[in-house]
């Protein structure tokens, strides 16, 4: 190219330049795409699959598959073991990975409060939660997990793909002996605020071409309905006859739990609510009615219940998943009993009934 064309190519783009301005190259979006290639062999045989507790055969329950308990602590997890028996027609050498996709209940939301584990989405309503790895045991902790452990304590645990049982996969020249099948196991997390519910297991074997293999199951987190409070008494002080006093608690934990600035918070898996009994701390009756009257809510913007001495009365307010929140509690004394003369001590007990979980289309 000579001089006068270099010039004018220039020229060229210094003009293109200006007129496209400063966003000539500022980004490109370009499509990309692939096929798997699978060309060859046969797919791997998932031929049972279960879960149960880390020991690998025990369970919260006799019913047939796994059913596990939240721990009711907060920030402590139940940890769980995944378990596959996997060939391939291919021989066990052609086996590349063995996975379980574990995915939430359906039509359960999680609600605002929770927090999921690092590695899991946190996304409810029937979402993939975690996929994790499951690493081949040796053939004697195999057969001895399965066909001595599972099949001799717990024989209602697994699930089988079909035409598979324990007859034909623990014979004594079955494909556990030959090692040509081979039992795969891992560990996973469940949160103490994990929802109550049935979670979809996906047990996976995949071989060398990307081939695979799979078999469904699910396994059942059991309902516990918990909480805990930051208080351990509530001291209404000093109240003058006919004067309604409130004592209201906050939204910060405190530890060790104290008197006032009441606080609860929610640790099992199931949505709640609170109520309250609370004796007459000794103020009485006049003409058959209570000399004292309450009121109680659980969170600022909730009403206020008011409910007399010795019954159970349910506050306004739900807590969702892990939700902490404060806890108001009021007195309005009619009468000071002229047969008793304070200090006024009495007790408040506290207890929570489990409510339906968030659902996917009404989820705050």
């Amino acid at each position: 190219m000579n001089t006068q064309k270099l010039i004018k190519v220039c020229l060229s783009l210094s003009v293109m330049a200006s007129v496209l301005g400063p966003n000539l190259a500022v980004a490109a979006t370009v499509s990309t795409g692939l096929n798997q290639d699978t060309t060859g062999g046969a797919n791997p045989i998932v031929k049972a699959k279960w879960e149960a507790n880390v020991d690998g055969y025990t369970d919260a329950s006799p019913s047939a598959g796994a059913q596990f308990m939240p721990s009711g602590v907060k920030n402590q997890n139940t940890t769980i073991k995944i378990c596959t028996i996997i060939t391939d027609p291919d021989g066990l050498a052609d086996v590349h990975d063995a996975y379980a996709d574990v995915f939430y209940p359906e039509e359960i939301a999680l609600g605002s409060s929770h927090v999921a584990l690092s590695d899991q989405s946190g996304e409810g309503c029937g979402a993939l939660m975690q996929e994790d790895s499951l690493t081949q045991l040796s053939k004697a902790d195999g057969i001895n997990l399965f066909c001595n452990l599972v099949r001799n304590n717990n024989n209602n645990l697994p699930t089988f793909n079909e035409g598979y049982n324990y007859d034909e996969i623990c014979k004594p020249d079955g494909e556990l002996q030959k090692e040509t099948a081979a039992v795969y196991c891992g560990t996973k997390d469940l949160s103490y605020e994990d929802p109550s519910g049935d979670y979809a297991v996906w047990g996976i074997g995949q071989d060398k071409v990307g081939l695979q293999g799979q078999l469904r199951n699910s396994f059942t987190y059991l309902p516990l309905t918990a909480f805990e409070t930051d208080f351990n008494a509530i001291n209404y002080g000093n109240v003058r006859l006919n004067t309604h006093k409130i004592i209201n608690g906050d939204l910060t934990w405190d530890s060790p739990v104290g008197t006032n600035h009441a606080s609860v918070r929610n640790i099992g898996n199931t949505r709640l609510q609170m109520s309250v009994l609370q004796n007459d701390m000794g103020l009485g009756k006049t003409d058959g009615n209570w000399n004292v009257q309450y009121d109680g809510r659980v969170g600022s913007s909730a009403a206020f219940a008011v409910y007399s001495p010795d019954t159970t009365t349910v506050l306004a307010n739900l807590l969702d998943l892990s939700e902490l929140n404060e806890m108001d509690f009021s007195i309005d004394v009619s009468k000071f009993p002229p047969t008793h003369v304070g200090p006024y001590t009495g007790t408040m007990t506290l207890t929570a009934g489990s409510v339906p979980h968030l659902t996917c289309s009404t989820q705050a």
